[in-house]
């Protein structure tokens, strides 16, 4: 299982993540967080291939206060297991726009305005080829 991320990081509005990386063998999920910390996440992105009983979803969240609000799923599922894979966070004022391959777009709002966004982490059975924010 993969973990690793950045801390002390400025990702504000007008600026893009990147995350690129390849999926392991029969994987069973992979997420993207952005946030202030573990407690207060405003996007948890969370690609899920077979966890628990969960068909292939992708599920979009946000956690304040260690308490994850209402989850936003979503079916059309672009990622292979062994494929290698790039997926783009655009935050706005409001929204995260997250660009998955095949240019699927998927909106979520920012449930935690004025939260500063210092902390991005992945997780999962995935290995990172790159992290990059600009």
């Amino acid at each position: 299982m993969t973990n690793s991320g950045v801390n002390n990081i400025s990702f504000m509005p007008g600026m893009k993540l990147w995350v690129k990386g390849a999926f392991h063998f029969n994987p069973q999920r992979f997420s993207i967080n952005v946030g202030q910390d573990e407690q207060n996440i405003a996007l948890h992105c969370d690609v899920r291939f077979g966890y628990g009983s969960s068909r292939p979803v992708i599920v979009m969240n946000s956690r304040e206060n260690n308490e994850f609000g209402e989850e936003v799923r979503e079916r059309n599922f672009p990622f292979q297991p062994e494929q290698e894979f790039e997926v783009t966070i655009a935050i706005t004022d409001n929204t995260f726009h997250i660009i998955l391959p095949g240019n699927q777009v998927l909106v979520f709002p920012d449930r935690l305005p004025g939260q500063s966004r210092n902390k991005i982490w992945v997780e999962g059975d995935a290995t990172i080829h790159g992290i990059s924010l600009r």
